[in-house]
């Protein structure tokens, strides 16, 4: 068996057992392709301890990021356990690796007013009235559930009941969730069905909420970010790093603000981990110290 050979039944194994996302499995694809491709012999019993702490050297002399560094790690660590477990090799060239400690940047995020600038500017920014119809409705709902953007843009015709507050989305790793939907969403929602239903659609892309002329027969994701940018835009807010991934932020940012628990949070943004969903605390430490500063008998005392 040869290194790709190996290659793909490593990638078949973590896509069966560990349940990858599709953008975790090309990540790795891109760690180990990066890896092996200074090496003229492609045998992994050859591959060094040595040689993976050069490469990685290498990475940080160009500025990679300690965050993208801790990846590889993970990856290489998860690659030659796997061949270890496989008799590919004898000795595992990972088993002293550490990976960097490095600080969890802060989400960025909008503020409300922001938001609403934005959704505002959906329904006019486009020269098409459907066009716009249809922006709003993604605006309001990938404000309004969180919705990763990949998730968004491949909602299910059929996943939309009028007569439900709720819609199954299946998320990363191919696990489902209930998502609620906000009244101006769901405003927003019929209202473009009634147009969509007049539309012409080819037969690929009929089972999509947001139905395209693409490969899949749904919007796309760069098809979404360039949408979205047109809309910042018009909103005026174009100097500022509009991502659909901010959205998802505000989101989460504003529900912990007003007062929504954190494990509910975590199961409407379909984090598995709650650690990942913690990140948003700092909202809560922001609210602590107005709090303090509002309310505290000390704290309104003249010291002038």
């Amino acid at each position: 068996m040869n290194i790709y050979d190996q290659l793909d039944y490593f990638f078949e194994s973590i896509i069966a057992e560990k349940n990858f996302s599709l953008n975790s499995i090309n990540a790795y694809k891109n760690d180990l392709t990066q890896l092996f491709k200074n090496k003229k012999d492609f045998n992994l019993k050859v591959i060094s301890e040595e040689y993976i702490i050069d490469n990685l050297n290498l990475l940080k002399k160009i500025n990679i990021s300690d965050r993208t560094i801790a990846r590889k790690i993970s990856c290489y660590k998860h690659f030659f356990k796997f061949a270890i477990e496989e008799k590919w090799i004898i000795k595992n060239p990972c088993i002293k690796l550490k990976s960097p400690k490095y600080l969890n940047k802060l989400p960025e995020t909008l503020s409300i007013k922001e938001i609403n600038l934005l959704l505002d500017s959906s329904k006019i920014a486009d020269s098409k009235i459907i066009n716009n119809i249809r922006n709003n409705t993604l605006l309001e709902l990938i404000y309004g559930t969180g919705l990763r953007v990949s998730e968004l843009v491949t909602i299910p015709l059929n996943a939309i009941n009028k007569n439900s507050e709720l819609f199954l989305i299946r998320g990363k790793g191919n696990k489902e969730r209930l998502v609620p939907i906000s009244r101006s969403a769901k405003k927003a929602i019929n209202k473009w069905l009634k147009h969509r239903n007049k539309m012409s659609i080819k037969e690929k892309s009929k089972n999509f909420l947001f139905p395209a002329n693409s490969k899949l027969g749904h919007l796309s994701r760069v098809q979404f970010f360039n949408i979205l940018k047109k809309i910042s835009n018009h909103a005026g807010l174009g100097s500022k790093k509009i991502s659909p991934h901010i959205i998802r932020h505000a989101f989460a940012t504003h529900l912990l603000s007003n007062g929504a628990d954190l494990r509910v949070i975590q199961s409407l943004l379909g984090h598995s981990d709650i650690a990942t969903t913690q990140i948003y605390t700092h909202v809560l430490d922001d609210k602590k110290k107005s709090l303090v500063l509002k309310n505290h008998p000390l704290a309104k005392i003249n010291l002038n």
